[in-house]
């Protein structure tokens, strides 16, 4: 099993948020039903490997906790201070390497969350854009009646 990086996470990230960008319509103009479907694609396409990144960020952000942990206990077990307030001191200098290593997890994890919850927040949008549109297209061809 391929083990990734918080760095790697982020680059996916970055990816896709550039993958669902969607510019504003100039103002007085109307999206398409073929825009808004392309558009719909684009984020559906992005959603599940937003999936996957979240899983794979949750992995490198639990690897991580756990060599945390473990690098603690190791420095706990060698730290030789006069009282707890040094030895405590002596395990943070020990585990700087893997506490930095755990907060860019953390990190790399909630922005792959946000990217998944931006993509929900994007999809739900285009979808009632899409519904105005047809509306309105439905309007327009529908001629009144007297």
């Amino acid at each position: 099993m391929t083990m990734h990086t918080p760095a790697e996470v982020e680059g996916w990230v970055a990816k896709m948020r550039a993958e669902i960008r969607i510019a504003p319509p100039a103002p007085g103009e109307i999206r398409t039903p073929d825009e808004i479907v392309f558009q719909l694609e684009r984020v559906d396409a992005v959603a599940s490997d937003a999936l996957w990144t979240v899983t794979a960020a949750d992995k490198v952000r639990a690897a991580a906790a756990e060599a945390l942990l473990k690098a603690r206990a190791r420095a706990l077990g060698k730290a030789k201070g006069k009282n707890a307030e040094s030895r405590a001191a002596e395990v943070d200098l020990d585990t700087e390497t893997e506490r930095n290593a755990e907060a860019a997890a953390q990190i790399a994890y909630r922005y792959a969350k946000g990217l998944a919850d931006l993509v929900d927040s994007r999809k739900s949008s285009l979808q009632t854009q899409s519904k105005l549109v047809l509306a309105t297209y439905q309007l327009a061809s529908n001629p009144r009646r007297a």
